[in-house]
C-alpha cells in the first residue's frame, strides 16, 4: 500500500510538474510574441520617423531658398515695413530677439541690417539677392549685392509649425 500511495504521489507530482512547465513555457511564448509586437511597432515608428525627417530635410531644402530670396527682395533690400507679424512669420524668437537686440534707435525695432553687409554708402543705392545656396545643416549661403559691393551671409534655418523660419545669421564660410 505504500508503494501504491508512493507512486501516486510520484505520479501526481510528475503530473504537476508537467503541467506547471506548460504554464510557463505558455507564458514564455506570450513574452516573446508581446515583445516581437512591440518590436515590430518600435520598428515600424522609427521608420516613420525616418520618414518624417526625411521630409523635413526636403522641405527645408525647397522652401528656405523661396523664403530667403523673397525676405530679401521684400525687407531687407525692398520697401516693405517690418513689424512683429513680419518677423514671427520669418524668424524664430531666438532670431528676433537679437535682431531687437540689436536695433539702436529709440521706439523699438528689428535690425534688418543684420541680414546685409552694413556699408552705408556705395556706387548703387539698390541691393539684390543674386543667389542662394545650400551648405547642408539647415545652412543657407546668401550672396547679394549691397551698395555696388558683393558681399554673403549664412543663414541657418529651422523648421517650426510647418514652415521654414530664419534663426541665425551667421558670417560668410
Amino acid at each position: 500500500m505504500k508503494k501504491i500511495l508512493f507512486i501516486i504521489s510520484l505520479f501526481i507530482v510528475f503530473s504537476l510538474m508537467m503541467t506547471s512547465t506548460g504554464c510557463t513555457s505558455s507564458a514564455k511564448k506570450a513574452e516573446a510574441d508581446s515583445i516581437a509586437r512591440a518590436d515590430s511597432i518600435a520598428r515600424a515608428d522609427s521608420i516613420a520617423r525616418v520618414d518624417s525627417i526625411a521630409n523635413v530635410i526636403k522641405q527645408i531644402e525647397t522652401q528656405a531658398p523661396d523664403r530667403l530670396k523673397e525676405f530679401y527682395r521684400n525687407y531687407v533690400f525692398g520697401e516693405k515695413e517690418v513689424n512683429d507679424i513680419i518677423i514671427s512669420n520669418y524668424c524664430t524668437e531666438n532670431l528676433a530677439k537679437k535682431l531687437r537686440d540689436d536695433y539702436e534707435y529709440e521706439g523699438g525695432g528689428y535690425a534688418i541690417w543684420d541680414f546685409r553687409s552694413g556699408f552705408q554708402d556705395g556706387d548703387i543705392d539698390e541691393g539684390i539677392a543674386t543667389e542662394i545656396e545650400s551648405m547642408g545643416d539647415n545652412k543657407f549661403r546668401v550672396r547679394y549685392i549691397d551698395m555696388g559691393a558683393v558681399r554673403s551671409c549664412v543663414i541657418k534655418v529651422v523648421w517650426e509649425n510647418d514652415k521654414v523660419l530664419f534663426d541665425e545669421i551667421l558670417p560668410a564660410e
